[in-house]
């Protein structure tokens, strides 16, 4: 499972470098495992990300790669062997921007919105996939089917003339949304179908991030970010690392500064 977010790079003496993206990669043995960080890179291309997980892992042994379809993921991630799941809640929330980039605004869409919404496997939550029994086998394979059916008339609704970003947009979503379904029904093996274990682990990491400065160097953010896995994702390792570790640098103060602000208010 991967995805970025925006962070905010400082250079030397302050220096204001913008934001970059800070990307993640988290994976699971199965579906009885949680998904755990596998690494994480500052302004890193995902060719070279690619690059580095083969060293880490067996990559050839991984199934599925989960995802909201990002520029450059799949084409540099996927292997032969892998099964992309477009997540979910990215399939809706990114609709209205690829019809507003065709031209569209707000009161045009609604029509089209509705439609991608009426596809069956769009009513679907994680918790309704956990509850599947081997009995629901002939229902899930309908679903399947009236879910590429659904996607089908809804590219009949987007003239490749008026509406080519949005078009290609669905041609690329409506394989990969329903991995989940066909991969239970290969497998009767639960997996998600949203990318939420990694946005919060983001979402977690980011207020961390933010509440000691709002624009941090790449070797003090990577620094931080090694600090907050322990912390976060491995809390039995933090424990033992903070009692055992010798070889954390002195910390000297080098200059204190105390101020006050009077108020001008009588009482």
């Amino acid at each position: 499972m991967v995805d970025g977010t925006k962070v905010h790079l400082q250079g030397p003496l302050g220096r204001d470098l913008g934001q970059v993206e800070m990307r993640w990669a988290l994976a699971s043995l199965g579906s009885l495992s949680r998904f755990e960080p596998v690494g994480f890179w500052i302004d890193t291309a995902w060719a070279q990300i690619r690059k580095e997980l083969e060293e880490r892992m067996d990559y050839p042994k991984l199934e599925v790669l989960f995802c909201d379809g990002g520029q450059g993921i799949e084409e540099n991630l996927l292997h032969p062997g892998m099964k992309p799941q477009r997540c979910q809640w990215h399939g809706k929330r990114e609709f209205p921007y690829f019809l507003y980039a065709d031209g569209f605004k707000k009161a045009e869409q609604q029509s089209l919105v509705e439609k991608l919404q009426a596809v069956p496997v769009r009513t679907l939550t994680q918790a309704d996939v956990e509850k599947l029994r081997p009995e629901d086998r002939p229902l899930v394979e309908q679903m399947v089917a009236k879910t590429k059916q659904g996607f089908e008339q809804l590219l009949q609704a987007l003239d490749p003339q008026r509406y080519p970003r949005t078009r290609t947009y669905i041609e690329n979503l409506m394989e990969p949304v329903t991995t989940f379904l066909k991969h239970w029904l290969e497998n009767d093996e639960v997996i998600p179908l949203t990318t939420n274990a990694i946005e919060n682990a983001f979402s977690r990491v980011n207020n961390r991030i933010k509440r000691v400065g709002r624009r941090w160097s790449e070797a003090g953010l990577l620094n931080w970010l090694k600090v907050t896995f322990y912390k976060i994702f491995k809390s039995e390792l933090w424990t033992k690392l903070w009692n055992t570790e010798r070889e954390f640098p002195k910390i000297t103060l080098v200059s204190l500064q105390i101020s006050r602000r009077w108020s001008n208010a009588i009482t």
